[in-house]
């Protein structure tokens, strides 16, 4: 005869669903990933767009400074704090180990993910402010400092969107090996911010499985970002030099 299970036990393997992703961290991603796109249809596909692609530059700082502020104030699952992971960690991730594991936000490889596209967002959008497009147009640091600053600026700004292209491949492979492999629906909870929870695998406590949205301080560091930005471009940047088309 089968034994049933006991209700304790029954209890620890209940899987519910839990709100993870608050509203400004699933805003911040898919405002990032609109962003990218107006940033490559502009910068690539469109003739005379680049004075939108500057304002596209502007916001894509802007949304870069927001993330790393919210990654120390925002809620649980959105701070550093609860996924940056050492990387042995990841390694043993990787390896498939712990296999009972549950990680509600970001995984070890997935942090390392997120971080490495933070990175390279951030190298393109300062880079873009040394930028010029050699004919009318220059980004607000434009020959403001030594001429190997604008080169080498204008390097990586030119390069390392390749880097970003590959780690663009590599996030979406992932979301398709949990989709189809480990039937993990990553896309919908980045959409509603939940996802479901099996209490047996996860050590996070009730308070972590159910986060807030902080409105009051997504309100102070929406506006710091942007005073701070807008001072940035049209306040400290030093006065550009008149050119030959100047009048």
């Amino acid at each position: 005869m089968t034994q049933e299970a006991s209700p304790a036990l029954k209890a620890n393997t209940t899987q519910t669903h839990a709100k993870v992703w608050d509203i400004p961290t699933r805003l911040f991603h898919w405002s990032l990933l609109g962003v990218f796109v107006f940033q490559f249809v502009t910068g690539d596909i469109l003739d005379d767009a680049m004075q939108l692609h500057f304002y596209g530059g502007y916001v894509a700082l802007g949304l870069i400074l927001f993330r790393i502020i919210w990654g120390f104030v925002g809620s649980y699952h959105a701070r550093f704090s609860s996924f940056i992971y050492s990387p042995s960690t990841a390694l043993q991730y990787l390896m498939g180990r712990p296999k009972l594991q549950q990680y509600l936000g970001h995984n070890p490889l997935g942090a390392y993910s997120v971080l490495a596209i933070l990175a390279v967002m951030l190298t393109q959008a300062v880079s873009g402010l040394f930028m010029t497009d050699d004919i009318f147009l220059d980004g607000p640091y434009h020959g403001a400092f030594d001429g190997a600053l604008d080169d080498a600026m204008n390097w990586l700004h030119h390069n390392a969107i390749s880097l970003m292209w590959g780690l663009i491949v590599l996030h979406l492979s992932a979301i398709a090996f949990y989709s189809f492999k480990k039937k993990q629906r990553l896309v919908p909870a980045m959409l509603h911010g939940k996802k479901p929870v099996s209490h047996s695998q996860t050590s996070d406590t009730p308070a972590d499985l159910n986060v807030v949205t902080h409105w009051w301080r997504f309100l102070i560091v929406v506006a710091v970002v942007a005073v701070f930005v807008y001072c940035l471009v049209n306040v400290f940047a030093p006065e550009p030099e008149m050119g030959l088309y100047d009048y």
